[in-house]
């Protein structure tokens, strides 16, 4: 089964300055997910230019079949060296992962990128060579399940330098500091919050330097589909109630007009566990082949709210007491949040008339909350496809 790769970035931005000066640009194709990772020399609105400038271009000609001697020539023709400093104008790593894991890895100028197999960093095997005038480091590797690959920037091993550390935070250590957070079992946003957040305590809140940590794991893939509200014309219930129960992985229904509309065409039972309502939220319902059925609108919108914040806080930590609750709400964020990698939104565009008669906006409203939903999602390396009915 092809893996699915969760991505997550985190950057400071040298103090003082309104832009980072490094950029990172991911890429997900059918056969490759591709990032790349820049540094532009310097610092603020230039080494931005610089940074953002080079990712795009490799990413652009991989994207387009380019092999790397042709992206590192382009890049060294479009941004020479220094003449003053005799450096580049901007450094980079490239990371190419097939869905089998097969894993390609280029390094110009970049502390070393970090790989974690059984929660220990494993050498990489680099073999450099010469492309258009740049040393460029390559490694060829297998990315296996669960597995994680930390790419960072200058700004994190020089993290405390001449201040807290006087050599500053070394590569050794950020990479002793990466195991024992994974050895701890936390998740890629909680590493690589924790290790930002590690290089900001170390700068003593005022970053000498921008600093980049760009963050992949390999998951087995779960599709979650949720089906939200009945299709505008009645007659295609049977369709979309076959198309929802056939579905692969988990399979999740809000909104209680739907979950009767799934009980009335296939046949089963709906039954209503009164113990999980509250003051704010109907309470859960069960059916046979379907992991949550909850009431719709109030119980998307609060989910989406828990979902929004997370999305927010930067931090699945600091966030993580919102899940603890056993409302409809909380278990549909949690599975969104920490279960699944796909998700399928079958959004039905029925209007029910006892809703316009409370709230005369409603019409559209369903498939805004899906949109909204979709977007924060996709923030956190969620798939996501919205089907209307």
């Amino acid at each position: 089964m092809d893996l699915f790769l969760e991505t997550y970035t985190r950057q400071l931005t040298k103090w003082g300055e309104e832009l980072c000066g490094d950029n990172v640009e991911i890429i997900r194709t059918p056969d490759a997910l591709t990032i790349t990772v820049a540094d532009g020399l310097g610092s603020g609105v230039k080494a931005n230019i610089l940074a953002t400038l080079t990712t795009k271009i490799a990413s652009t000609m991989l994207r387009e079949g380019a092999d790397i001697d042709e992206v590192i020539a382009t890049i060294a023709e479009t941004l020479p060296v220094c003449k003053v400093r005799e450096l580049a104008y901007s450094t980079i790593a490239i990371l190419q992962i097939r869905p089998n894991g097969e894993s390609y890895l280029a390094e110009f100028d970049t502390p070393d990128t970090l790989l974690l197999k059984n929660d220990q960093i494993q050498e990489l095997a680099r073999v450099e060579r010469v492309i258009a005038g740049r040393k460029i480091r390559e490694s060829h590797f297998t990315l296996d399940l669960g597995d994680t690959v930390i790419l960072i920037s200058d700004g994190v091993i020089h993290a405390g330098v001449g201040a807290t550390l006087y050599m500053g935070w070394q590569w050794s250590n950020v990479a002793q500091y990466v195991s024992t957070l994974s050895a701890k079992k936390h998740s890629l946003r909680s590493i690589v919050s924790s290790l930002i957040n590690t290089c900001g305590h170390l700068y003593s809140g005022k970053p000498g330097d921008d600093a980049t940590v760009m963050g992949v794991r390999a998951n087995l893939p779960l599709p979650v589909t949720i089906l939200s509200g009945p299709p505008r014309d009645r007659s295609q219930d049977g369709q979309i109630v076959s198309t929802f129960l056939a579905s692969p992985g988990v399979k999740v229904i809000c909104g209680g007009s739907t979950a009767q509309m799934v009980a009335r065409e296939a046949g089963l039972r709906l039954s209503t566990e009164l113990g999980t309502m509250d003051d704010e939220l109907p309470p859960i319902a069960h059916m046979q082949g379907v992991a949550l059925v909850t009431e719709g609108i109030l119980t998307l919108t609060a989910a989406m709210s828990i979902i929004r914040t997370f999305a927010q806080a930067h931090d699945d930590l600091s966030a993580s007491a919102l899940l603890k609750r056993s409302d409809g709400a909380s278990r549909l964020a949690d599975l969104l949040l920490n279960r699944c990698t796909h998700v399928r939104l079958l959004i039905g565009c029925a209007v029910n008339e006892a809703h316009l008669v409370a709230m005369p906006l409603y019409i559209g409203f369903r498939q805004q909350l899906a949109t909204d939903l979709a977007k924060h999602l996709r923030s956190l390396s969620k798939e996501v496809v919205i089907e209307y009915y």
